[in-house]
């Protein structure tokens, strides 16, 4: 009996998330690194922007300093809601930049599930690109169901941590 319920609880328990993490190339981690705007597929409005924001943070901890794209400047709200304009203008700005690699992807859920419990849903896939030939270099994605009482934030941190696990960076 016992071997069945810790088999039910593993099962349970992998259900929760899931993960394509491959390893990457070695990057160095003083390169010129730069964060580009993430697409948002999910229905939260602006939840690129705080995975951008997280991800930057969670790249300075594991030794990168990556520059993100400037912010919009613009009171229009078609323009803010209309991701184009943001990425003309963050386009333009990296044509200027002396980068190395870039990194950008998108959001695929960033949100509470309804119900009683409301427990938060994240999905985020990555890329890293050289900035010369515009080929991917890496590539991983990864989603996962938060408990009850937890934050979509908290969850998003959790797998963009583990999605970052699979850069391999030579620190100097």
């Amino acid at each position: 009996m016992k071997r069945i319920l810790l088999a039910a609880s593993i099962i349970g328990l992998s259900a929760c998330s899931s993960y394509q993490v491959p390893d990457s190339p070695l990057f160095a981690a003083n390169s010129n690194w730069v964060i580009m705007p993430l697409e948002n597929h999910s229905s939260t409005p602006m939840a690129s922007e705080k995975v951008e924001k997280i991800l930057n943070a969670q790249l300075y901890a594991k030794g990168i300093r990556a520059t993100l794209y400037p912010e919009l400047n613009s009171n229009n709200l078609a323009v803010i809601i209309d991701d184009s304009a943001k990425r003309k203008q963050a386009q333009a700005w990296l044509a200027s930049q002396p980068a190395d690699y870039i990194i950008t992807g998108s959001v695929e859920e960033w949100h509470y599930k309804s119900g009683l419990d409301g427990e938060p849903a994240v999905g985020i896939t990555l890329e890293v690109k050289s900035a010369k030939s515009k080929a991917t270099l890496w590539r991983a994605t990864g989603s996962r169901g938060g408990w009850g009482r937890e934050s979509v934030s908290g969850t998003g941190h959790i797998v963009i941590d583990e999605l970052l696990d699979g850069l391999n960076i030579e620190q100097q």
